[in-house]
């Protein structure tokens, strides 16, 4: 989910800016694979030159060789393989990688490109074997860019840090149960049970994390990097690590893009409104950039004094701090990039070029 692999792999649902594989053309893929995912089993659709083959298979490692086995079958060998499929969390992972194993180029796309996709072919009916077709013709046609599995310790520490933040999301909820007041007694002791459980568990998974990111050299020096930034914290820069470790590699605009914070123009017409952002990114990303900005706003220096400029214009707050979450993303990316600590003395580092 991440480096190259990690982001596209896992979310992407999280609208990533993919950098396209050159080698990856609709030329030389001759043969193409629409792959829809679901929890017990798949369904695909072969496009070859001219002709559509559709099968189901159970999803395990049994129907992987079954897969195979049918591709076998149908394509010819000296034909190169493009496979596609939606990003659907983990359920489409254990296929994919043992697709890119067996030679295959992989693509996990964002299901709302293929909703759009649907859309715009004026698609009036939905099944699974429809679906797998669909994505085989997306593919086809939009050529999208190449996946690459993620190293397992980077794809581990995104599902602890998303557990982590599931955990404290329902205690959140069972706080706000307990401060209602209950005239229940059994409930009262029911939700101070379960906050005595859910701390230890947030305090497990936490130190899982921490220990985790002291087992890869780089990552735990990547994560003191970027708590030298005012405004990122222990929870933020694990965050970050996980969603994105491979920010390094973003033009500036792609990793805005990739966390939903790209600014939108809507001009049609007398209409004109711009100043929004796109939100077609990754949400757990933007969300920890969002709250890390209400801190940094006036406690990272170099981003007090923009947001005074911008306040003295008349800027609502709520602009302000999508800017400075923008602006927490591009310096923490320069961060990563440099490889050298915040300094708020110094101008802010070079970054990818946008």
């Amino acid at each position: 989910m991440q480096g190259a692999g990690l982001a596209g792999e896992l979310d992407d649902k999280d609208g990533r800016a993919h950098r396209r594989d050159p080698m990856v053309t609709t030329e030389s893929v001759m043969v193409i694979l629409g792959l829809d995912i679901g929890k017990t089993k798949f369904d695909a659709c072969l496009l070859g030159d001219g002709a559509k083959q559709s099968a189901h298979f159970p999803n395990t490692e049994t129907g992987f060789a079954q897969l195979a086995a049918w591709l076998a079958k149908h394509r010819p060998p000296e034909m190169a393989l493009h496979a596609c499929m939606e990003a659907t969390g983990n359920y489409g992972l254990a296929l994919a990688a043992f697709l890119h194993a067996d030679g295959a180029t992989v693509s996990i796309v964002n299901p709302k490109q293929i909703k759009a996709f649907a859309e715009a072919e004026l698609a009036r009916n939905k099944t699974d074997k429809l679906d797998a077709a669909l994505i085989a013709r997306f593919c086809r046609t939009q050529n999208p860019p190449a996946w690459t599995p993620p190293a397992k310790h980077l794809r581990e520490l995104r599902e602890m840090v998303r557990r982590c933040a599931a955990l404290k999301e329902h205690r959140t909820q069972e706080i706000n149960r307990h401060k209602a007041g209950c005239a229940s007694p059994a409930v009262r002791a029911s939700i101070e049970r379960a906050l005595a459980h859910l701390n230890a568990e947030i305090d497990t998974i936490t130190r899982q994390i921490h220990a985790l990111l002291a087992s890869d050299r780089q990552m735990q020096t990547n994560y003191n990097l970027l708590r030298t930034i005012p405004g990122i914290g222990e929870v933020s820069a694990a965050v970050l690590l996980a969603e994105i470790p491979n920010i390094a590699e973003f033009s500036k605009k792609g990793v805005a893009a990739f966390a939903g914070l790209s600014p939108t123009e809507a001009s049609s017409g007398a209409r004109n409104r711009t100043g929004g952002i796109s939100r077609i990114g990754n949400a757990a990303l933007r969300s920890t950039l969002y709250l890390g900005a209400l801190s940094a706003r006036t406690h990272n220096p170099r981003l007090a004094e923009f947001v005074a400029r911008m306040t003295k214009e008349g800027r609502p707050n709520k602009v302000i701090l999508i800017a400075v979450a923008r602006k927490l993303l591009l310096l923490a990316q320069a961060i990563i990039q440099t490889q050298k600590p915040f300094d708020a003395r110094h101008a802010e580092p070079e970054a990818a070029p946008a």
